[in-house]
């Protein structure tokens, strides 16, 4: 009777520490904090996630942590994002397309920025230089990208035809020196390497892309669905830190300060950029993607798909 009593007692003893471990393990398993991995490049348009990491640090409570991943250049940010590697990236909006288009299961959920999109050309260069005869070697970033159908665009303004520009792809932190070397009479990129461009007196602004066609849109926050349907409440509070974010970065002060703890480049070339960029609401609009879903029809660069099949515009709420 002894024996059963104490193994009793030794059974229960050991009962009660497995569940208290069970319950530590699972007290720390709520306590713990989703991350959400969002790809970026090291572009200005990118530096709303910037504004949104710190509001999210700064936040008394938050049931997530935002971890920004740099990528050095647009195909390997969109094979992490299609294999998973990342949850969601601030992208060209025409690549993420393209991506959707053939078979990535992603939803674009907000804009990355308004305007920012500049065409620089040689110094003696003026918009009334440009003609029919001659033939003009443009700097992309990628053909799927706005800064293409903006130069195309200008091209069809100007009435030139279609083999009086060439485009050629090529990483932005580049095409300054290229411009000043005389190897391409000139780029469409984002910020800050139009302002970089100025100041290192390589060339000038010869349009900003709301000259060409007004607010097209440029770069995206795209996410991945299996992110969005499996923790919705996580992701709906990430994107109203990515909405209050937009708002806090019309502030140029405020903007510029984010932009020159991230970025490599000179405060007077980030200050520029600011002047040129804005943010505030970037809810996709309906009739803004459209535009650009036309051009990229047009241009037949792919089948672009629908705002429906594409666009979530749900979590991004007015």
């Amino acid at each position: 009777m002894r024996k059963f009593i104490l193994f009793t007692f030794i059974f229960l003893i050991i009962l009660s520490g497995c569940n208290l471990n069970t319950s530590k393990k699972s007290a720390h398993h709520k306590n713990e904090k989703q991350t959400i991995k969002i790809g970026y490049l090291p572009i200005t348009h990118s530096a709303n996630l910037m504004m949104t990491k710190e509001i999210q640090q700064n936040a008394h409570r938050s049931n997530y942590n935002l971890e920004l991943v740099r990528f050095n250049n647009w195909p390997d940010l969109m094979d992490a994002l299609n294999s998973g590697k990342i949850d969601g990236a601030s992208t060209l909006i025409e690549l993420a397309m393209k991506s959707k288009q053939k078979g990535s299961d992603i939803k674009a959920v907000a804009l990355g920025h308004h305007e920012g999109n500049v065409v620089m050309a040689e110094k003696d260069k003026s918009i009334e230089d440009f003609h029919e005869h001659e033939s003009y070697h443009f700097a992309i970033p990628h053909r799927y990208s706005t800064h293409y159908l903006l130069l195309d665009e200008m091209r069809k303004q100007l009435k030139l035809s279609p083999d009086t520009f060439s485009y050629h792809e090529m990483p932005p932190a580049e095409m300054p020196a290229a411009l000043n070397e005389g190897s391409i009479s000139g780029y469409s990129v984002a910020e800050p390497f139009g302002a970089l461009g100025e100041k290192l007196g390589s060339g000038h602004t010869l349009l900003h892309g709301g000259d060409i066609i007004p607010d097209a849109y440029c770069c995206v926050l795209v996410l991945r669905s299996d992110l969005i349907h499996q923790h919705q409440t996580v992701i709906q509070d990430f994107i109203s830190d990515y909405k209050k974010a937009g708002f806090e970065m019309e502030n140029k002060d405020k903007s510029i300060e984010v932009m020159d703890k991230n970025f490599k480049q000179d405060k007077k070339v980030l200050s520029q950029s600011a002047e040129w960029t804005s943010y505030g609401n970037l809810a996709i609009d309906k009739q803004g993607y459209n535009k650009i879903k036309k051009l990229v029809d047009k241009q037949q660069l792919f089948e672009a798909p629908t705002y429906s099949d594409f666009v979530d515009p749900t979590l991004y709420k007015e």
